[in-house]
Order: structure tokens, then sequence, then C-alpha cells
């Protein structure tokens, strides 16, 4: 086998319900975890692209060092593997889980390899998130899809800068509800790659995805709308670039939240002067609407 054709990866084996907890720990090692879970069996593996198997020996270590603080948050035993994986299994094993859905009032998620037809008022956003996070099922990003229909159906035409955009969904729903200019960008170069391909499909073009972290990222312009869907250790460290990409007076939707931890987000951005407008729990996430001052 090619090894353009193989990926090393940390497999992290848990149960669904302590995957969330499992992801805020990997962010904080300031790693980007992709999650797959079994609705059948109850099961998930959490995985870690490594560039070669010392690579990906090395952060299994690394790995089980660290969560080894973190097992009394979860409710069952984690097991850590190296796994060579192919690329085509690893760009295809999301698929069997993700079907279909309404996201909104209006808009509608849809894979490629689905077809629907729409209803009357309905808005079809096709994606095929890949490598990256975002099939728009998962709780946060359900959270920003509704935020930003809710708004949209408001207020009309409005600017929005997308942060850590991912498979780029919450971009392509902005520009298919109305949204414009639209900015994006994340600090995963496959990132990139992968929301720019999803845009071309979706038939939405013209909006420049940049590679950058939070912190370094510079908008044209300050965006009347900013949604950052990003874990909360992450929103509260950078709370300060996460207000400034959003206008005076403009809107900013935090998700990626457990719910155990949103009132640290309310310590960490109230006294700033944000107004929290409206807040949403999916499954353990909770995702708020503020506006800055």
């Amino acid at each position: 086998m090619a090894n353009d054709e193989v990926i090393q990866a940390v497999v992290i084996s848990s149960v669904n319900a302590d995957v969330p907890v499992l992801e805020e720990a990997l962010v904080a090692l300031d790693l980007s975890p992709s999650s797959y879970a079994s609705l059948e069996t109850g099961k998930a593996n959490t995985f870690l692209v490594e560039e070669d198997e010392a690579a990906a020996k090395q952060r299994a270590s690394q790995v089980e060092e660290y969560l080894a603080s973190w097992k009394e948050l979860f409710s069952a035993p984690i097991e850590i593997n190296v796994q060579e994986m192919r690329k085509e299994d690893w760009a295809n094993s999301w698929k069997k889980n993700f079907h279909t859905f309404r996201a909104s009032d209006r808009l509608v998620v849809k894979p490629g390899w689905e077809e629907y037809d729409a209803k009357p008022g309905e808005i079809v956003l096709p994606i095929d998130p890949g490598m990256c996070f975002g099939t728009g099922y998962h709780g946060t990003t359900r959270a920003c899809l509704y935020f930003l229909d809710k708004l949209q159906a408001k207020h009309g035409t409005m600017s929005f800068i997308d942060a850590g955009t991912g498979s780029g969904i919450l971009s392509i729903g902005a520009a298919l509800l109305g949204y414009k200019p639209i900015q994006a960008f994340d600090n995963d170069p496959q990132c990139i790659t992968t929301s720019l391909e999803n845009m071309e499909r979706a038939g939405v073009r013209g909006i420049p995805v940049m590679c950058a972290p939070l912190g370094d990222f510079v908008p044209d312009k300050p965006a009347d709308v900013v949604a950052a869907n990003i874990l909360a250790v992450v929103l509260i460290k950078q709370r300060e670039a996460v207000l400034s990409l959003a206008r005076p007076g403009g809107y900013v939707i935090l998700s990626g939240i457990l719910a155990a931890n949103y009132n640290e987000i309310l310590e960490a951005f109230l006294p700033l002067g944000c107004i929290e407008l409206e807040r949403v729990t999916n499954e353990e996430w909770t995702s708020g609407l503020f506006r800055r001052p």
C-alpha cells in the first residue's frame, strides 16, 4: 500500500456519553480531534491524525498520560490505540450515521449521496464534511444554524464571520440565507480545502477562507454577526479576539460549549459588556446568542 494512501491515527475508544469531555480534554492540549459515534452500539471512536507511525505512538503516549488526570470525569474506561487507516476508509467512516435532517426553521442539511425534494420555504444545505468537523448534526452546529436563521429572518441581509469554519457549513448556510459579505477562517489547512470544496459543491462562491488561528485573524471589516463554534477553553482564552470580530452592537454566537461549562462563558464574556439574548441546549452542549456592547 502506497504511503500516500494511508494515514496514521491515534484512536481513542469510549462510550458516546464521554465524547464531549474527551473532546474538551484534547482541545485543551491544542489538538484537533474528530469523533464518530454509533447510535446502535453506544460506542464512539475519537481520532487524532498524525504524519507517521512514530508520531502517532508519541501522541498516543502523551494523550494517555494527560487523560489520566481526567479519568474521574469519564463514565467508562477508554482505550487508546495507534491504527493505520486507508484515507478512503477515513473519509467515508462517518457516512453511515449522517442523513438528511432539518437544522432550523428553513435550513435542511443534506449529504451529497442522498436525494431530497425541498418543500416550499425550505433551503437545502448540501454538505460533505470529509475529514473536518461539521455535518451540522452536532448539537453545537445545529444551534449556530438556528441562530443564523432566526437573525436573518428578523434583520435581513447582514455581514458574517465564521470563526473556526471546519467543513464550511456555517458559511454555506449563511450564504444560502442571504448573509453577505462573508469571511471564514480556520487554523487547520485540511479544513480550508474541505470548506472550499463544499462551497463549490453547494454553488456558493466568493467567500474568502483563510488559514489562521483565532487570535491572529484580522477581518477586512468587523461583521454584523460572528459565529465562534469553538470549545469553551479556547473561547474563554480568546474572548477579546472573538469580540473584536464583531462590530459594536453586533451579534456573537458562542458555541462548542459543554452545558456544565456555560456559566464559565458567562463569567468571561458578561464583564466585557456582552448581553446574553438567548441560549439553546442540544444534548450536552449549550450555545448562546450575545450582543456586543
